[in-house]
């Protein structure tokens, strides 16, 4: 088991490791190994992995709140290999944490694949969650971009993954984001706290959830 003062490097090897080792299929796009030609770099699995490396390298020194969502977005983690969060976030100066950009212009295709790219989701999460910065880590069940809803057994396989951040970690709450989320960590067998995911209508009752959690004083949590 990882402990905090365990080597980071341990750790990660053995996170990039699971996570190295899928291959996309038509169904689930691993953004960690593979790329489309059409709108990705060349080397863009690999800008993916290092900038999930470096965030997780910087969160896990502080974070005592693991954040999961469901699976990852198309115009977010899919591009900048972190949960929640958009390459366009990771090239501005004012953000938390910084990191590459891993699509690629092509004028060939429609307005909505020009990068750097960016989910409506991410920027109300960010927003929302930037006042709390480095107390928590966000995750997601499912760490790839699956073309539909993950299943219970695609999920179930990357159990190994959140176990890993969490005895890493040592978490003192997970918070699921979304019931879709919820329902997958409960399948996994860990007990959550679920906040509205902020999406389709849902910022004032995500910040709200948010709010409770991490302006709660300890004693009365």
């Amino acid at each position: 088991m990882y402990t905090k003062n365990h080597d980071f490097d341990k750790f990660w090897h053995s996170l990039e490791g699971i996570l190295a080792a899928v291959p996309s299929t038509d169904i689930v796009f691993n953004q960690y190994r593979d790329y489309d030609d059409q709108i990705d770099l060349p080397i863009a699995a690999t800008i993916r992995m290092r900038n999930l490396q470096r965030y997780l390298a910087e969160a896990t020194k502080t974070a005592s709140i693991l954040v999961v969502g469901e699976s990852a977005g198309p115009w977010g983690s899919r591009f900048s290999g972190i949960p929640f969060t958009g390459e366009r976030q990771l090239l501005d100066p004012s953000f938390p944490f910084h990191g590459e950009r891993s699509s690629k212009d092509n004028p060939d295709l429609p307005s909505r694949y020009t990068p750097p790219f960016i989910s409506g989701s991410a920027k109300i999460f960010w927003e929302v969650m930037l006042p709390y910065y480095g107390r928590f880590l966000i995750w997601d069940a499912f760490p790839f971009y699956p073309h539909c809803k993950p299943t219970k057994g695609e999920v179930s396989q990357f159990g190994e993954a959140l176990q890993l951040i969490k005895a890493y970690i040592k978490p003192k709450k997970i918070v699921a984001v979304g019931m879709k989320a919820s329902e997958e960590l409960d399948s996994l067998g860990e007990d959550s706290t679920c906040v509205r995911h902020p999406a389709q209508g849902g910022k004032i009752k995500f910040t709200l959830g948010m709010q409770k959690i991490f302006n709660c004083k300890e004693e009365k949590c």
